[in-house]
């Protein structure tokens, strides 16, 4: 079966290195991605000859735009067997400085998207008998973290939504999970000082931050078609 997935946030960190990883494997890919032109037309280049693929830019907040982005793979390569939702924002505040607005922001964004998308890719999966969702998630949606409160709770949300799906599409041969990465060297985390990357790193027991594509790596094996894997919220901290 020729596979096509879908990539939000592909073009850079952990979605460019999903991206990578999946067109050695064979894929066809959507790749989305919103303000980030310059890094998506890098990736671009790196993928031209070895594999089929389109870019579309879009706010995946907005369930408009991820309709298109369906609406465009579905015209390009016809059945999307796999859904990456990686797209998300962080954010770092004390909870009572907290505003409705930056509430609507971080869930839109980290959570709605993932619903809309979920929703869009399952139809046409529970037609086809088959699909992969891996939603990404954080270590903080499987604890709290102080002055993350909305950033947790949204990642939390997808947590829960995964386990939920996943009950409802296995009988139908989707699989739903989600990957709950650590501390990963990308521009998310880049704002840390040196020390303060430091004194993380001392918390983690291998001692350094992840890499983008050692969590590319565990989102590539959870697309296979042989897999015994369905509802799980799999850490990817290095036993942070």
């Amino acid at each position: 079966m020729k596979r096509t997935a879908i990539i939000t946030g592909a073009s850079r960190g952990i979605g460019r290195a999903v991206a990578i990883n999946l067109a050695n494997k064979g894929f066809s890919l959507v790749l989305v991605y919103n303000r980030s032109y310059d890094k998506i037309k890098e990736l671009e280049q790196e993928l031209n000859g070895k594999c089929d693929f389109i870019s579309v830019c879009a706010d995946v907040s907005k369930p408009s735009d991820v309709q298109k982005v369906f609406n465009l793979a579905k015209e390009k390569f016809g059945f999307v067997d796999t859904l990456i939702n990686n797209a998300g924002i962080s954010h770092i505040g004390f909870f009572d400085t907290e505003t409705q607005e930056t509430y609507d922001k971080i869930m839109d964004t980290n959570f709605r998207s993932v619903f809309t998308a979920c929703l869009l890719a399952s139809k046409d999966m529970i037609a086809n008998k088959f699909g992969r969702i891996v939603n990404v998630s954080s270590v903080w949606g499987q604890k709290g973290a102080s002055m993350e409160v909305l950033y947790s709770a949204s990642k939390h949300a997808v947590v829960g939504l995964t386990r939920s799906l996943n009950a409802e599409l296995a009988p139908s041969g989707i699989l739903v999970n989600a990957v709950c990465p650590g501390v990963i060297d990308t521009d998310m985390n880049r704002h840390f000082s040196a020390e303060d990357k430091r004194l993380i790193e001392e918390d983690i027991p291998l001692g350094r931050f992840g890499k983008a594509e050692e969590v590319a790596s565990v989102i590539s094996m959870l697309t296979e078609e042989n897999l015994y894997i369905g509802g799980e919220d799999i850490s990817i901290t290095a036993g942070y």
